[in-house]
């Protein structure tokens, strides 16, 4: 079968959204993933160095700084704090160790330092990198680190850390501060990185299935809704033919009583003219259900029902609660009662048995669910009784591929509403009850 070209668009269409779609989750996933991961890493580091930080602050000689400071120039004192803060430069990979003191200003100022070789020392009181923001966590007494600052002077990337010390009195006299290269970061960075490779991977496979999960889950809805429309249209077919063999029955019926009628008058029997046409009148009186079927779907299918088993010589009774039975769908509806009835009518038409041709339909509503039934006459084998409900079975001789899937779409239409189907067929009788 030719393939429809809009509809062979609409899937590339829908594909390339697809992909689209995933790509962007996957990337924004991984982006966001990566970023944290790094974002940990720098935390991971900066905590290590804020250790090492207090390490140094709690065995610097705070009465050799405090002499420094109050010449706050280069000599001996400054040295040797100096080399001091080199011993952890070196073994721990900083770029820089200092000291910086903090002022009424947003601006740190590096005191004693200790840097590579071949770098330009930092002056006494020059300005420093770290940013306003920790500048005010320090002077608050709080430690700090920073993100990754370029520095233009000395054309390096770093992170930075502080922790602030105190001397004898209690009072701050300054914070060590570490710079840790950037490339340190990043090298940390990339190593847990590879190391959550796996969960990388779960997070691309996690999209891929949850795109797949949701294709397969919308062709699957398309198949299970083209097949309740190609039900529903069989449904409205099979009506539709059984109006129109209403229609011819009620038409020839009707030629054969103005045949009558015709006769009746030619002969200038009036009497019995007008007596036959009362009869007529009483006969055609139509079934009025209004008052005992709430649901207006109901009632005209009903009414359908009966007019073509009265077409039949057919007899229905109806029992009936005033209910909509509104938590079913009208086309659900449509489909278990006009099944029903259709296969219980075919019943009786065949019916050569001695009880009357006599259909019951019931129409229940209880507290927490439906029941509708029908009853009818009709002489089934044990074979039959338990092949009724089989795919495309029937127990016409000929049988039609719509009539054989109706008690098929009711058993199917049930289920849909985790309902349940009850047979019964004694003393020549089949009941079969749905209830939802």
């Amino acid at each position: 079968m030719k393939q429809n070209p809009l509809h062979l668009k609409n899937r590339i269409v829908f594909f390339v959204v697809a992909i689209v779609i995933l790509a962007v989750l996957t990337s924004s996933k991984l982006y966001f993933s990566y970023h944290m991961v790094n974002q940990s890493a720098t935390t991971a580091i900066a905590k290590q160095y804020v250790g090492i930080a207090e390490r140094i602050a709690g065995g610097l000689d705070k009465e050799l700084y405090g002499k420094f400071l109050q010449t706050k120039q280069y000599g001996e004192e400054r040295e040797r704090i100096s080399q001091y803060l080199k011993q952890f430069r070196e073994p721990t990979g900083a770029l820089f160790v200092y000291i910086l003191m903090l002022d009424d200003s947003d601006v740190a100022k590096a005191m004693v330092s200790s840097i590579p070789e071949g770098v330009r020392d930092l002056p006494i009181g020059g300005a420093c990198t770290v940013p306003a923001e920790q500048v005010k966590q320090a002077k608050q007494g709080m430690s700090y680190y920073t993100g990754i600052i370029r520095d233009e002077v000395h054309s390096v990337s770093y992170l930075s850390v502080g922790v602030p010390f105190y001397g004898a009195d209690g009072e701050m006299m300054g914070v060590v501060g570490i710079d840790v290269p950037a490339e340190r970061v990043e090298h940390v960075g990339g190593q847990v990185v590879k190391s959550n490779g796996l969960a990388f991977g779960i997070d691309i496979l996690f999209a891929v299935v949850l795109l797949a999960s949701v294709f397969f889950l919308n062709m699957w809805y398309k198949r299970r809704l083209r097949r309740d429309l190609k039900e529903s249209e069989s449904v409205y077919i099979t009506e539709l033919g059984k109006v129109t063999e209403s229609i011819k029955l009620s038409r020839h019926d009707m030629m054969n009583h103005l045949q009558v009628l015709r006769g009746l008058l030619e002969m200038k029997y009036y009497d019995r003219a007008f007596d036959y046409l009362k009869r007529m009148s009483s006969d055609s009186k139509p079934l009025d259900l209004s008052m005992r079927i709430k649901n207006p779907v109901l009632m005209v299918l009903f009414q359908s029902k009966w007019e073509l088993a009265r077409s039949k010589n057919i007899d229905i009774e109806f029992d009936t609660d005033l209910n909509e039975y509104d938590r079913v769908d009208a086309l659900d509806l449509v489909k278990i009662c006009s099944n029903l009835l259709d296969n219980a009518i075919e019943a009786a038409d065949v019916y050569e048995g001695e009880l009357p041709r006599m259909i019951r339909v019931i129409c229940k509503a209880k507290r927490d669910s439906y029941i509708f039934a029908v009853e009818n006459p009709a002489l089934l084998s044990a074979k039959e009784q338990k092949c009724l409900f089989e795919q495309g079975y029937t127990t016409k001789s000929s049988p039609d591929k719509l009539r054989g899937n109706g008690l098929t779409i009711i058993k199917r239409t049930v289920e849909k509403y985790n309902g349940s189907i009850h047979v019964n067929c004694e003393d020549g009788k089949v009941f079969i009850q749905v209830t939802l």
